[in-house]
């Protein structure tokens, strides 16, 4: 047998324990979940198996709403993000100019920027332009503070390209946005799903932007339902358990779908 292939036969096999790990808090939500009371939460068998605790957050609670909420900054940012950094990134590959470099320099420093250095003056920009408990006070920070990322992913998804494409599209007329939309664009599909996770998640999974900009409860997002519904389901825990696990289940969902892309995405342009 070969040594390098015996080696990866072990080091899966060490896998196994560490992705079973990974997995238990996850199992121990869902299985939490669908229990009867909080004396069986940590039961395995199904005789207390129950979609009462679901059915009665989803219909007792403004859950829905707050979903809705969640949905509308997180597609509006990532739609932002994919127009802009995409745009960005193709025209710091396709054109040459000078202080290209610094630019490069400039995305790398939005890099190292941490959000919670710029939550005061980020509040007081909200205030000012009385942006408080609407859409845009989350959504123009989510897409502010993901575009540097997206940039530099999506300039190296195009620089991998080889240039003979542009050329030849420029050979048959094609105008500098054709050969964005029509050749660049669809090439680096797995660089936007990839984006599409990182930034997703990022708006989807925020906390402390959502709780300082959105105080009012019909305007909130799913990552504040838990401490808006602790007190109303303080002395059941199948019932916390079933609002994380419905705030949960559908992010894990989308990842496991384009784990594959985002992969991809993650290594476009690394090599040419």
């Amino acid at each position: 047998m070969n040594p390098i292939g015996k080696g990866a036969s072990w080091l899966h096999l060490l896998l196994v324990p560490l992705s079973l790990l990974w997995l238990a808090p996850t199992i121990i939500l869902i299985n939490g979940s669908f229990r009867r009371s909080s004396e069986t939460i940590v039961d395995v068998g199904v005789q207390s198996l129950t979609l009462a605790n679901v059915v009665a957050v989803w219909q007792q609670s403004p859950l829905p709403q707050l979903f809705v909420n969640s949905g509308i900054v997180t597609v509006a940012s990532v739609v932002i993000v994919l127009v802009v950094a995409s745009l960005a990134g193709f025209g710091l590959v396709y054109y040459r100019f000078r202080g290209s470099g610094l630019v490069m320099v400039m995305l790398l420093s939005g890099l190292m920027l941490a959000p919670s250095a710029i939550i005061v003056p980020m509040y007081e920009l909200m205030v000012r332009f009385r942006l408080l408990n609407t859409y845009g006070s989350l959504i123009g920070p989510y897409a502010a503070l993901g575009i540097a990322v997206s940039i530099l992913l999506y300039r190296n998804a195009f620089a991998g390209l080889p240039r003979e494409l542009a050329e030849s599209a420029q050979i048959d007329g094609a105008s500098s946005f054709a050969i964005y939309r029509q050749v660049y664009l669809p090439l680096a599909r797995t660089t936007s799903v990839t984006i599409i996770i990182l930034q997703g998640l990022a708006a989807w999974n925020d906390y402390i932007f959502a709780l300082l900009f959105m105080t009012d409860p019909s305007r909130q997002t799913v990552q504040l339902a838990f401490i808006a519904f602790q007190g109303q389901y303080f002395s059941s825990l199948p019932k916390q358990f079933a609002v994380m696990a419905l705030i949960t289940i559908p992010v894990v969902v989308v990842f496991i779908a384009l784990q594959r892309a985002f992969v991809s995405g993650l290594t476009a342009g690394a090599l040419k």
